[in-house]
């Protein structure tokens, strides 16, 4: 069974995509179930492909290279998408994505999505500039984030907490 249009329609990724389009995209991938905390790419490992988020909620983990923690630095949501940068360099994956929930992604690999992208020019423009609006929109909020823990820090130390 695949998806439905309607699932991609709002994707920021496909906006500008039309429906025949959209259509075309989703007979190239295939749909993916997750239970709850399972891992579903691993940071450094090498894999190229983009999930999108149909049904539930997963979390966004970096590794600290230095302490080797692992911290959540976000929550996408059914909506939501990760591994388009895996569609435009061949670096390994930058981070973890775990299930939090019962989880449906759909997934299209890079071979699969770069062939989709040169059936026209007008597809192809359209996806990089909402690629590039997505990414402005993810580093304006980590940019926000940064701001914040910067400013709890200084509070903490002016304050003499430890």
């Amino acid at each position: 069974m695949q998806p439905k249009i309607s699932n991609f329609e709002t994707i920021t990724l496909f906006q500008s995509f039309t429906k025949i389009e959209l259509e075309k995209l989703i007979s190239l991938g295939h749909l993916l179930s997750y239970e709850a905390q399972s891992n579903i790419i691993l940071e450094a490992e090498q894999s190229w492909g983009l999930y999108l988020i149909l049904e539930g909620s997963v979390g966004v983990y970096k590794t600290n290279k230095i302490t080797r923690d692992y911290h959540e630095i976000i929550e996408l949501k059914s909506g939501d998408f990760f591994g388009e940068f895996s569609l435009i360099d061949d670096h390994p994956r930058s981070a973890t994505v775990k299930s939090k929930t019962k989880t449906q992604l759909f997934f299209i690999s890079k071979k699969d999505f770069l062939a989709f992208l040169d059936l026209s020019i007008h597809v192809k423009v359209n996806f990089y500039f909402n690629c590039v609006k997505s990414l402005i929109h993810r580093l304006r909020e980590l940019d926000d984030q940064y701001v914040f823990s910067q400013y709890q820090i200084w509070k903490s130390v002016l304050r003499g907490e430890k």
